[in-house]
């Protein structure tokens, strides 16, 4: 595990702000932006100086909204690379392997939809008792068009989450229910 921690205000107010204040997040991180914001520009020092806060779950954003942000493609490989999951596995009825592309957000069902949209994935987003949403796809047509999406992105994924991509990748091409329909790249 790594850290990067800027303490300095100046550095904070005159290199961070800017680029949160150019791109920001499209979760309902955005929230705890605004507030630590608010609180480095009203030169609050102490803990004990700052407002009681406690995020709220309404979106920020509508789906049109975050569609339109000209960064959303380069901000989604981020989101997978930080909260998506490929996998394979064997249900336990039937004998071939099935490949699944899945990936939530607590309070993000808007955020889900979203990206559900720029996917062109038909699946419907699950939201369970934590109010955690959640997009899990399989079937050939939606791992396609994931597999496209990522392929033709602007930014590539990095670290961990390139090698499992890579990974998935090569089971894919060797699961005939994938590798028959479309054409699965052999480079990233």
């Amino acid at each position: 595990m790594c850290n990067f921690r800027i303490r300095d205000k100046s550095h904070l107010k005159n290199i961070i702000l800017p680029i949160f204040d150019l791109y920001p997040m499209l979760s309902n991180k955005q929230y705890d932006y605004l507030m630590f914001r608010e609180a480095l520009l009203s030169d609050i020092n102490l803990h004990k100086d700052l407002l009681i806060y406690v995020r709220p779950v309404e979106p920020l954003n509508s789906i049109e909204m975050i569609l339109n942000k000209p960064y959303f493609n380069v901000w989604l490989i981020g989101f997978i690379e930080a909260e998506a999951c490929f996998s394979i596995y064997k249900p336990a009825k039937e004998n071939s392997l099935v490949a699944s592309f899945d990936i939530s957000q607590k309070n993000g069902s808007i955020l889900l939809e979203a990206i559900k949209e720029i996917l062109s994935l038909n699946h419907k987003v699950t939201i369970d008792n934590t109010n955690c949403s959640k997009l899990k796809v399989s079937n050939v047509r939606a791992i396609e068009n994931i597999v496209k999406f990522i392929q033709k992105a602007p930014v590539k994924l990095i670290g961990y989450k390139k090698l499992q991509y890579l990974l998935w990748l090569k089971e894919l091409r060797a699961i005939p229910r994938y590798s028959n329909k479309f054409n699965i790249p052999d480079k990233y």
